[in-house]
């Protein structure tokens, strides 16, 4: 990968930085409402242990057979590694959502409460226009999409609700609230970055698989800086789904 692309990386992230930081003066995310819980080491041991599931399902959902009815899924999507993900993870979320009913707690815990509800979606818009500006897609979008693009937005659309409710809502507001602000944003964004290991560890080789690493976890640090700023997963599902399909459009 040259300088050019980097670059290109790199001043998208500062302008969405920017775009918050600028969202954050307004009265709007000054309202913002924070999630504690009760009993944050309880909540904490939960996040870490449907981590260590859906980690080990990933796993075997590339390397095991018997999965392949969920791959066979994704056909109706493409059929290629984003929509095997797209299925993996809105597998993975259904674990999360029982919990979250077994529980009785509610969607306020997974980042959907209502009360943030405007806040994330401004942000979200704000960092969205950004991006296409950035990427130059105004004229392109103005022509109009064909279905296959559609359907790739749509995919990217599902990936992100189901990754990012699960890592910037479940698992980074319990680990915010056991290890603190910092460090549970740390520690959500090394989890992310390992998620990307399933299906790639054995099938790529180190100088391959770098870039996606580092750049996931370049991206989850940003998408977890959305979310505590916003307090709401809609910020980062809106900027990351466009985001990515941007690049393949």
């Amino acid at each position: 990968m040259d300088l050019k692309y980097w670059l290109g990386y790199l001043s998208e992230w500062l302008g969405v930085v920017a775009v918050v930081m600028i969202a954050g003066v307004s009265p709007l995310l000054k309202k913002v409402r924070r999630i504690d819980f009760r009993y944050p080491r309880r909540e904490a041991t939960y996040a870490l242990s449907l981590f260590a599931v859906i980690f080990l399902i990933a796993f075997q959902y590339f390397s095991n057979s018997f999965f392949d009815f969920l791959k066979n899924l994704s056909g109706y999507f493409g059929g290629t590694e984003l929509a095997q993900r797209m299925v993996l993870a809105l597998a993975c979320l259904i674990l999360f959502i029982a919990a979250l009913l077994l529980r009785g707690q509610p969607l306020k815990s997974i980042g959907w409460g209502r009360a943030n509800m405007k806040a994330g979606l401004t942000t979200g818009f704000l960092a969205v226009v950004l991006v296409i500006f950035l990427r130059g897609k105004f004229s392109t979008l103005l022509h109009g999409v064909s279905s296959e693009q559609g359907t790739l937005l749509l995919v990217w659309l599902l990936l992100a609700v189901a990754e990012e409710t699960i890592f910037r809502g479940y698992i980074q507001l319990r680990l915010d609230s056991f290890f603190g602000s910092k460090w549970g944003w740390l520690v959500t964004a090394a989890l992310y970055m390992l998620w990307q290991l399933p299906g790639r560890l054995w099938t790529l080789s180190f100088v391959e698989m770098w870039p996606t690493l580092l750049i996931a976890l370049a991206q989850a640090l940003l998408l977890g800086w959305m979310m505590r700023k916003s307090g709401h997963v809609a910020a980062p599902i809106l900027y990351r789904a466009v985001a990515g399909w941007l690049l393949l459009i």
